[in-house]
């Protein structure tokens, strides 16, 4: 069997299709755990391997994608994770396939602040699955058809803890060309995979091949790695009530040997396909030559969730906003004391519209747990921004916990030249895929000569390259002393930044305002010198976004270096700006207003949960009922933030966020109004049908309703009709959900059930669900979870006036 590690970027390696499609055309019930299969039914297992090696597959895929404990339990089959994935190991190498992928598919859990999974938690499930698929000897482990690039990651990490096997990580991006759960373009998914270990990255499911094209053009311009691309057989349509993928065979064959032709070398399909698509696309793409000269991007590559930052020779100049630091601010560091979130959510909104590019976050003052308060900011943060996060922080211990949990790539700052800092910090960036500030001081402080600090450095350096790190990993301060104290620091300065930026070719970041500590103008001061600075090869800076000296000069020189196309942000820089206007509507952070109606509506935009309750109190104390701030103040922000979702300027995080401060807001508004007052805005029964054991939507729905004050009754998931029936009969509205195509006939019996019996308004959604759909079985539809929230309370308030 040929080393599929030798055969990587180099052949065009064609993957199986899909197994549960050829599961359900084999006659097995949809109730069937398919992982079961491998060992009560192992022949029909064998036999779809066979069918898909006999068409030119060169690679399977073990029928284990839902072998997690956590999926196996809703069978009640967590104690068979063992064997069940061992037995479909072995029964794939039977089949006499060139090479054998383990395959790992999500939990069904949604992690922090998603939802409510911790990282240990996922973290142990796909460790206990992946030592189990690996003790069989596969070629490679497959993660796939992950929606939430914090849980793709978790995969990779736990992946990479138990194997040097090559680990290959496939996600799924929805219509709007993001991973549906974290709001990951294809370019952030592929930065923040190769971070973590991935061998190969790509994407599978979810859509068809002309969807996928353009987002496959995205990932290989941002990677340099192999790619995996799985096309389901076209965009599923009912016909007749059932499921049809309406891709031909050839159409797939084609539509691969394109994606070959834009970097691809693992090309297979997904749901719809059978050996019949495996062997066009073997047609189409064998003798394809693979394409050459992919680099991926240049510089010091760093991300959020949903957002690259890019620092380096040729790119625009780099600002990191330094105001997350509790260092001389007394409201943060007794915010952060209180183990509150508020200032730390309010100085990173301000800087990110100010203009950073990536946010420093230190949390370390007196009476501060920072292993614990750096990874609660952590999450906090990837809720409400989108730029990525500068860990400052030089405990290892501290570090650890915030860089597991963290669903980007981030940079560490800092390692110093000192033994103990190179070795408790150079090993904790590999594993966790970080990039690293490297400061130009030892144990014994920071030289007085440029030479001194090149030659710490240059250690430092020579020690990043033992543990796995490229220069590309590191960024290096050359640190910047008060001028106040001596004459030549800022000279000695500029000579280290221009040798390490132009002669070794890193990338250069400073603290700039140290320069001018002890001294009057300060901002000129720090201007001028960031203005030098940059001249000597300076790429990034730590600074405050709001010194709009020190911002201007930014803005500057990237216009005048040509980094500024058309020197539009240079241009933007200069317009005057409406400080009561939202981002969204071209003004400043609403953060500068004033009113306690203000502060209530960015508490809520900004998902603060701490501050939102006691701003409630406030209106309610300063004479506005109750019902008066629901109704005219939390229901507004949230709405408004939805329109947001829905036009595609903010994300699924940052609405859950919302939702939750939403929650806590009314929650504390109820608090409020006269006992025996009504304490809801409608009842309302949701559930996801029979067959179907996919809960994610409906949570996010579920939350986003009570958020609003709707009273749910959740009824979880594979939900049979005559339960709904039940539970509708109290209830002002029923949602349904569906996430199988397989399933949508259950949910059509659901809904004509409850129109014979209740005659309560009934509203389908789901991934697989249409509004024509929803029209042709007499059922209201929502998109998302902001319309679902919108629908039920047009049918509640449509009912209520018509009992007038």
């Amino acid at each position: 069997m040929p080393d599929i590690d030798r055969r990587l970027g180099r052949d065009v390696l064609v993957i199986d299709g899909a197994m549960g499609t050829m599961l359900q055309r084999g006659g097995v019930p949809l109730e069937q755990c398919p992982e079961q299969l491998n060992v009560t039914a192992p022949e029909i297992v064998e036999d779809i391997h066979r069918n898909y090696v006999l068409a030119g597959a060169d690679c399977v895929s073990t029928n284990t994608f839902g072998g997690t404990r956590a999926k196996l339990d809703e069978y009640g089959l967590g104690d068979q994770v063992v064997e069940l994935n061992r037995a479909g190991v072995r029964i794939a190498k039977r089949s006499g396939a060139q090479h054998v992928l383990a395959d790992v598919g999500p939990t069904g859990r949604v992690l922090e602040p998603l939802g409510k999974a911790t990282f240990d938690e996922l973290f142990a499930l796909f460790v206990e699955q992946i030592e189990a698929l690996v003790a069989e000897g596969p070629d490679a482990v497959l993660i796939e058809t992950m929606t939430d690039i914090a849980e793709a990651r978790c995969a990779v990490l736990a992946a990479r803890s138990v194997t040097d096997l090559p680990v290959f990580v496939s996600v799924s991006f929805g219509l709007s060309g993001r991973m549906e759960l974290s709001g990951t373009d294809p370019a952030t998914a592929a930065v923040v995979l190769e971070a973590a270990g991935a061998s190969a990255v790509g994407m599978n499911c979810g859509l068809g091949p002309d969807q996928m094209l353009p987002l496959v053009e995205q990932m290989a311009e941002a990677t340099s790695l192999p790619l995996i691309v799985q096309p389901n057989a076209g965009l599923p349509t009912l016909v007749d009530g059932k499921t049809v993928f309406p891709g031909t065979p050839d159409q797939l064959g084609m539509a691969a040997a394109r994606f070959v032709e834009l970097g691809a070398s693992l090309v297979g399909s997904c749901c719809g396909s059978t050996p019949a698509f495996t062997g066009a696309i073997v047609d189409f793409t064998k003798n394809k030559p693979l394409c050459e000269g992919r680099t991926g991007l240049s510089g010091l590559v760093l991300a959020g969730p949903r957002g690259v930052a890019r620092i380096g020779v040729g790119l625009p100049f780099a600002v990191i906003g330094e105001r997350i630091n509790p260092t001389g601010k007394k409201r943060l560091a007794e915010s952060l004391r209180e183990g509150s979130m508020a200032v730390v959510r309010e100085f990173a909104v301000e800087q990110q519209y100010a203009g950073a590019h990536l946010l420093d976050v230190n949390v370390g003052a007196a009476g501060v747990d920072a292993t614990v308060l750096l990874p609660e900011a952590v999450k906090t943060l990837v809720g409400i921004t989108d730029l990525p996060l500068v860990l400052d922080n030089t405990d290892s211990i501290a570090l650890e916990p915030a860089l597991r949990v963290y669903p980007g790539r981030a940079l560490i700052n800092s390692v110093n030249g000192g033994e103990a800092s190179m070795s408790a910090i150079l090993p904790l960036a590999r594993r966790y895929g970080a990039a690293v500030v490297v400061l130009a001081l030892d144990d014994d402080g920071i030289p007085a000569t440029a030479e001194g600090r090149l030659a710490i450095v240059d250690r430092v350096r020579k020690r990043a390259h033992a543990f796995g790190l490229r220069d590309h990993d590191l960024i290096i301060d050359c640190l910047t002393l008060t001028a106040a104290t001596d004459p030549h620091a800022a000279t000695t300065t500029l000579g280290a930044v221009r040798t390490v930026a132009r002669e070794w070719g890193l990338a250069t970041v400073l603290g700039i305002s140290n320069v001018s500590h002890g001294l009057p103008g300060r901002p000129q001061l720090n201007a001028a010198f960031l203005a030098m600075a940059a001249g000597h090869g300076l790429h990034a800076a730590i600074i405050n976004p709001s010194d709009t000296a020190a911002v201007g000069a930014v803005a500057a020189i990237d216009a005048l270096l040509g980094h500024d196309a058309q020197a539009e942000r240079w241009i933007a820089l200069t317009k005057a700006k409406d400080p009561r206007r939202g981002p969204s509507e071209g003004g400043g952070p609403l953060s500068s207003a004033d009113s306690m109606t203000d502060r209530l509506t960015i508490a809520i935009e900004r998902g603060d949960a701490d501050s939102a309750p006691g701003l409630v109190d406030g209106l309610v104390a300063g004479g506005i009922e109750p019902q008066a701030v629901i109704a005219g103040v939390l229901t507004p922000a949230i709405q408004h933030l939805g329109d947001a979702y829905g036009r595609g300027e903010v994300f699924l995080p940052q609405l859950i966020a919302a939702a939750e401060a939403m929650k806590v807001a009314v929650e504390r508004a109820k608090s409020h109004l006269p006992e025996g007052s009504t304490t809801n805005e409608g009842r309302v029964v949701f559930g996801t049908v029979k067959g179907d054991i996919h809960s994610i939507g409906k949570d996010i729905c579920v939350s986003m309703l009570e958020s609003q004050g709707f009273a749910v009754n959740d009824l979880g998931v594979d939900v049979p009709a005559e339960r709904f029936v039940e539970a509708a009969a109290d209830a002002d509205a029923v949602c349904l959900s569906a996430l199988m195509t397989t399933t949508l006939a259950n949910m059509e019996r659901t809904a004509v059930a409850l129109a014979q019996s209740v005659g309560v308004p009934v509203f389908v959604g789901g991934a697989v669900v249409t509004a024509d759909y929803a029209a042709s079985i007499g059922a209201g539809y929502s998109a998302d979870a902001p319309g679902c929230v919108r629908v039920v309370r047009e049918a509640i308030a449509a009912g209520k006036e018509g009992l007038r």
